[in-house]
Formats: C-alpha cells, structure tokens, sequence
C-alpha cells in the first residue's frame, strides 16, 4: 500500500508541476523540454533493471546484495554517459542548443538514482511501507517547492529541471537512510552474470514501454513542431495522472488476484474486466467529454489545442484496461517472456500508427493513437493461452455491455454542457464541469443498475464479503438475466 501511494503522489505532484509551469511558459518551450526529458528518461529507466528485481523477489537473505548495489551503480554511470554523449549530438551536431542543454543538466540524474534504486528494493521486500510512502512524499513536496521558486525567478522549463533534480537527490538520500546498504566490500561476477541474464527481459519491457509512452514524442517532433509535442505531452500527462487513478492499484490486486488461483482463468478475467471496466469507464468519460472545458480552466486558451487530444487519449485507455489485464494474467501464470514479446509488439505498432497519424496532424496523431489501442486489444486477448477459446468473446461482450451505461453518461454530459455553458472565470468553468459530471454519473449507475446485472451483483457480493454483516447484498436478483 505505501508504495501504491507513493507512487500515485509521485503522479499528483509531476501533473501539479507540469500545469503550473505551462501556465507561464509556452506549448514550444514544453515541447522542447519533453523531448529533452524523454530521451534521458530512458537510460534513467533502465538504471537497476534486473537487479532491483532480484533482491526484491529473488533474494531474501541479501545475499547477493553487494553485487546488485554495484551493478546498478555500473548501470548508472552508463546511463549517464549515454545522457552526456547524447546531449553532445543534439547541441554540438543537430544545433539543438536548448534541448542539449536540459539534457546536459539532466545527464547526472541516471547516476545519482542509482545509488537509491537498491535501497528502494530492499524497503519493498521487506514490506516497509511508511518509509516507502514518506520518502516519496517529502522529495516530491521539496521537488514541487524547488520548482515553485525556479517560476518566481523566472527560470521558465528550466523549473521542471530543477523539480526533477531535487525530487531525485532527496529521493536517493531518504532511501538510503531509511536502508543503509551494508557489506559492500564484495562483487560476485557469477551473481551478476545470472541477475544480468534474469533482467534481459525486464530491460526489453522497460525499452518498449518507452518506445510506446515517449518515442511517440520524438515521431510527433520530427514531423511536426515543438509546439505540438508541447499539446501532445500536456494532454499525456493529464491522461497518465489519471491512469495511475485507474490502473495501478487495481493492477496490483490483479496480479495477487490471478496469483491465488481462487477462481479459474477465464472466470477471473471475466470479473476482473468486469468490475475494473465498470470502475474506470466514468471516470475516462467524464475526461473525455469535459476535455475542452478542463483545458480551458486549468490553463487558458492558448492550450486549446490539447482538448481534442486529451479526449482520445483518454478514450484509449478503455482498451489498455483491456489489454492490461490480459497481460497481467500472463506474468501471473510466469509467461513473462510472452508479455515482453506482446509489449514489444504494441509499443512498435504505436510508434508506426503515431507516424501515419502524425503526418496528417496533431488530431490525426490523438486518433491514431486510439485506433491502435483498439486494434491491439483483442491479439493480445487471443495471445492469453489461459483464455482460450472464450477469452476474445467476453472481452467483446463485456465491453459491448459497458458502452451502454458510457454513453447515456456521455449524451448527459454533452448536453449539460451545451444547454448550460460555462461562465468566464475557473470557478464557473468548475461548477459546471462538476455539475455535468455529477449528473451523467448519475445516468451511468441508473442504466448500468437496471442493464449490467451481472456486473451488480459481483459488487454486492464484493460488499457482502468486505461487511459480512450486510448479508442483503448478496442476494441474486429475483428475475430477468444477468448481463
């Protein structure tokens, strides 16, 4: 739970940052910065790969610890020099003076992280939830102070440098004083080999999820302008906040779920899909509906072109859900090397859909991006050998069944928001926003109450089995089907 709630801080506060600058930059200046912080994000990533993991799941009598700490040291220093010798190219080869500069002054973070990535590991296998949630606290609230300062002094992007920077050195230190890595005076060359070979896959999947989550940035930039990797990012980073809403803690109950083995596979998907799909369906709609009144109240009309984004990156993440799911079954039954394989493919088929799509437009780039998403949902499905041969049937039914309730929410919300627009001034702008979504949610539970039975009755027995002292929740309905 601590590390759940450190890291949907972490989400809250890097979303806080990011509006408070774009109120006082322009979508150039964010684009420039994106595409700096994109490409050293990925050495940063890959800092502790394999290692971390090991000594998280794989070895609980620190054993091997000394090797992972200086491993992922190594790995940090590699990632630094890989940060400098690109932030080289981009300044001195393609005269890219601003971004080789963030990049420059980001270079150091992949070393410094690696001295905290180890520690981190240790405090979540040994299950130390509050440091894990203290320490991710108190860097982000300095790293949000750090750049609240940096936009006083007029530092422009260069405030986000520094809420990076500070959040991470903080990070680092609260890690390593909450677990002081001991008996470092030895490296096992055979350990390092084998944790090495054991983190090949999670360095692929890492690599992936990059390709998908920000090389598309870089397809965006190249054809495009900064400017629209400045709309694109903003209307990422409001759909990743509420992503980590939706996804992450479910994912991990998921994975515990698919674990236990309580039901069998496809049993277990059908409920998980149902009861995470009618969960997280309300929440996307009321984004995607809202997206050029949340747009226009959070940062102005200067970032207007962002809405349309936002609405279908938004609108994606139904079937990422989907697709999320599947995955997860996979790992939870040890056909890891299937996830990396399935996440390898989608990560490659959105930067080739983000290419077509971004030739035409920055809309075109948002609607491309939704068409993959949909398109790689139901492959991957029938790539779940434990869901064979009904697994691509009820991911279809499922899905046919919460679009009802989803779109009387969003008929309700539209035309709550033409009949009652907006008047000047955020406080206005929020109301209404609130009003609309209140009462297409409204709409939502009424036509998901009386259609989505199947789903209903999960819910009351999810209750019944959290209070068992209200057994009326557990009582089928008395007539028609369940859906």
């Amino acid at each position: 739970m601590g590390l759940i709630l450190a890291r949907s801080w972490m989400n809250v506060c890097g979303l806080l940052a990011f509006l408070l600058v774009a109120r006082v930059v322009t979508p150039a200046d964010i684009g420039i910065y994106a595409l700096a912080s994109s490409a050293v994000l990925l050495p940063m990533s890959l800092v502790g790969a394999g290692f971390a993991e090991h000594v998280t799941g794989r070895d609980p009598t620190g054993r091997d610890l000394s090797t992972a700490y200086w491993s992922a040291l190594a790995s940090g220093v590699i990632g630094t020099g890989i940060a400098l010798a690109s932030a080289a190219v981009a300044y001195g080869v393609f005269g890219l003076r601003d971004i080789g500069l963030i990049m420059l002054l980001m270079a150091p973070l992949p070393l410094i992280w690696s001295a905290g990535v180890i520690p981190e590991a240790v405090l979540i296998r040994d299950g130390r939830g509050k440091p894990l949630a203290a320490v991710p606290f108190a860097a982000d609230l300095l790293g949000l102070i750090a750049l609240a300062v940096g936009v006083m002094l007029g530092w422009g992007v260069m405030s986000l440098v520094a809420n990076r920077s500070v959040s991470c050195i903080v990070m680092v230190v609260g890690m390593t004083m909450a677990a002081p890595p001991r008996g470092l005076t030895r490296f096992d060359w055979d350990s390092a080999r084998r944790v090495g070979g054991f983190g090949a896959g999670l360095v692929g999947s890492r690599i992936a999820g990059w390709a998908g989550q920000f090389g598309t940035e870089f397809v965006i930039g190249v054809l495009l302008s900064t400017a629209a990797v400045g709309y694109f990012r903003l209307a990422s980073r409001l759909v990743g906040a509420m992503y980590s809403v939706v996804m992450q803690g479910p994912s991990s109950a998921q994975l515990a779920y698919f674990g236990r083995g309580e039901q069998g596979p496809a049993k277990a998907y059908d409920h998980a899909l149902r009861l995470h799909m009618s969960l997280a369906a309300p929440v996307i709609i009321a984004v995607t509906i809202g997206a050029p009144l949340l747009i226009r109240v959070a940062l102005g009309p200067a970032w207007e072109p962002s809405a349309f984004v936002l609405s279908m990156l938004a609108l994606a993440v139904l079937p990422q859900i989907g697709a999320g799911i599947a995955s997860t079954m996979l790992i939870a039954h040890g056909q890891a090397r299937r996830a990396f394989a399935l996440h390898s493919a989608m990560a490659l088929t959105t930067v080739l859909g983000l290419l077509a799509g971004s030739y035409f437009g920055l809309d075109e780039a948002a609607i491309a991006r939704l068409a993959v998403s949909v398109a790689v949902l139901l492959p991957i499905v029938a790539a779940v050998p434990q869901l064979r041969p009904s697994g691509v049937g009820r991911t279809l039914r499922i899905f046919a069944a919460v679009a009802l309730p989803s779109a009387g929410m969003a008929l309700t919300m539209h035309a709550a928001l033409v009949l009652w627009p907006a008047g000047p001034g955020w406080l206005s702008g929020l109301t209404t926003l609130a009003l609309a979504s209140a009462a297409g949610f409204a709409i939502y539970i009424l036509i998901a109450r009386l259609m989505l039975r199947r789903t209903t009755l999960l819910f009351r027995l999810l209750l019944a089995d959290r209070w068992p002292w209200n057994r009326r929740l557990s009582r089928k309905p008395r007539f028609g089907g369940i859906l």
